[in-house]
């Protein structure tokens, strides 16, 4: 008998979704990290304040979200391996449904926000104005003087529209929910770094002929609604019998989707307040420019942190699935094995955003941002190993679906972060809510590392020798790096030295792990010989 045609992928096309998936978000970070510079110069930056303070509000309403997408997925894939047209198009109508209410509550909620937050970012951008306006001719001709003097009647308009963006792709990602639910991946990632680069290239051609705010907005409505359109066509194409009607909603397709975890949209709650809040707070109580000093800093470690917590969303399927077949052990090595390798990777990353994070600012931004911005660098630093080992322990949480204590110590610190957030911004400034953030976050990961290594039998012993080894190779990079000083601010210095330490650094960890592992067979060996001497 032939296989069905939609049988469950092979392992090769999971990998491969797998891998494009991750190669799109890397390509978005990758260029989110050459904009930053060139939007900073552009807009000056009491705009760029504008620009995060807005990115950060309007993070909060993706969380009308509510999981719904994540649900759609799981529906899709569920009724497109049963052949079940009806229950997939009932569900896909459903959810249509929930986003289109959830973006008529943005844009209802969202307009006076927006007025409000913008009167008051217009204030300050009319104040640094002013103050530029008398300034010496060598700023006046300096790249962002032009958006920054030109008056401030594009910040509410500016947000209007990025508020009218996201209302609108709410209910339209319902399209690339359905893509993923039929493990479209590849085709899905393609689309992204096609109109990753169109967004990219219409913001360079708005800020070289009309830098300001507006022209960002619409550059980024355009391509988005240009994006959801073409996803949307995909789906039609790849389901030809896909429809959305009013008449396919009914009570229990709706109990399914609100059924969705009410944990896992708690902890999302969290982390909204944990990494947005600090850029809204600095920009409502400090000087204009602060927020692009605190922003510059954060997402520089927020792209490490990121970028390797990525690796870390492939073991929740696992676990789920070894779970399923009662392996308990297995699970309790995986966790201790993937954390000893995510450390080997972000101890080296930690180390260089202190050893190297002064040049690499000076580089990448301006040599002022060194003053305004390492400092803070140096603060949030402290929670990115933790921070990324967590990440391990979280995944386990997320395959083995104990999430309610994980959901309540994440919205425990996301408290505790705003209300220090509140009480340090004004005494000590930026540095001061770097603090706020740092504080509570080191306290929940070793929370969770320890909720986890509970659920999981795992011992203080064992978890601390997942540790040892990567802390002692660390010393290795860090000895080089004491050793050659801190580089000029060049790409090429500042990549020479970072190599200098990397080299033998790779190769302590591959004899440590090749000894490790020699050292593991044997003692397999000798424990099996010894039950084969004692079977009678």
């Amino acid at each position: 008998m032939s296989a069905p045609q939609d049988s469950p992928r092979s392992r090769t096309s999971f990998f491969l979704g797998a891998a494009t998936n991750w190669l799109a978000f890397a390509a978005t970070l990758a260029v989110s990290f050459f904009l930053t510079p060139y939007l900073i110069g552009s807009l000056g930056k009491a705009r760029y304040d504008v620009w995060c303070v807005v990115e950060s509000v309007l993070a909060y309403f993706t969380l009308l979200d509510m999981g719904v997408a994540a649900c759609l997925v799981r529906y899709v894939a569920r009724h497109h391996a049963a052949a079940d047209r009806d229950g997939l198009n009932r569900m896909a109508s459903a959810c249509l449904v929930v986003f289109l209410a959830a973006g008529v509550v943005a844009a209802v909620v969202g307009t006076p926000v927006a007025v409000l937050i913008s009167s008051k970012l217009d204030r300050r951008i009319d104040t640094a104005a002013a103050a530029l306006a008398g300034a010496p001719a060598a700023v006046a001709t300096a790249p962002g003087f032009a958006a920054m003097a030109g008056g401030s009647s594009d910040v509410t308009p500016f947000m209007l529209l990025m508020l009218a963006n996201l209302a609108a792709t709410l209910p339209l990602s319902v399209f690339p929910s359905v893509l993923d639910g039929l493990e479209r991946f590849a085709v899905k990632s393609a689309v992204r770094v096609v109109f990753l680069l169109l967004r990219t290239d219409g913001i360079v051609y708005a800020m070289t002929t009309m830098p300001g705010l507006l022209p960002l907005a619409v550059v980024y409505t355009v391509v988005s609604l240009a994006e959801h359109a073409v996803m949307a066509a995909l789906c039609f194409r790849f389901l030809p019998g896909l429809r959305f009607s009013r008449r396919l909603v009914d009570r229990e397709t709706l109990r399914q989707v609100r059924g969705y975890s009410a944990d896992a949209f708690l902890a999302m709650l969290a982390g909204r307040v944990t990494v947005q809040t600090g850029a809204i707070v600095v920009g409502l109580f400090l000087p204009a420019g602060q927020v692009t000093a605190f922003a510059v800093a954060a997402r520089l470690v927020e792209y490490a942190k990121t970028l390797l917590r990525t690796i870390t969303t492939t073991l929740t399927p696992g676990v789920s699935a070894m779970e399923a077949r009662g392996d308990h052990a297995g699970i309790r090595r995986l966790f201790l094995t993937a954390t000893r390798w995510v450390l080997y990777i972000v101890l080296p990353v930690n180390l260089g955003l202190w050893f190297f994070g002064q040049p690499f600012l000076a580089r990448w931004i301006k040599p002022e941002f060194v003053a305004e911005s390492f400092p803070t660098v140096a603060i949030l630093a402290l929670t990115l190993s933790v921070g990324v080992a967590q990440s391990v322990a979280s995944r386990i949480l997320y395959g083995l679906g104990r999430l309610r204590l994980f959901a309540r110590l994440a919205l425990a610190e996301a408290g505790v972060n705003l209300v220090l957030t509140l009480v340090l911004v004004r005494p000590l400034g930026v540095e001061g809510v770097a603090w706020a953030v740092a504080g509570p976050n080191l306290v929940f990961c070793a929370l969770v590392i320890g909720y986890a290594a509970l659920q999981l039998g795992a011992s203080a012993g064992d978890y601390f020798r997942a540790w040892l080894r990567p802390l002692l190779a660390s010393a290795v990079p860090a000895a080089v790096w004491v050793a050659v000083g801190e580089p000029a601010a060049d790409w090429y210095a500042i990549a020479a030295a970072i190599a200098a330490g990397l080299v033998p650094y790779a190769v302590v960890v591959g004899v440590v792990e090749f000894r490790g592992r020699l050292t593991a067979s044997r003692w397999d060996a000798a424990n099996r010989r010894s039950l084969t001497r004692s079977a009678p």
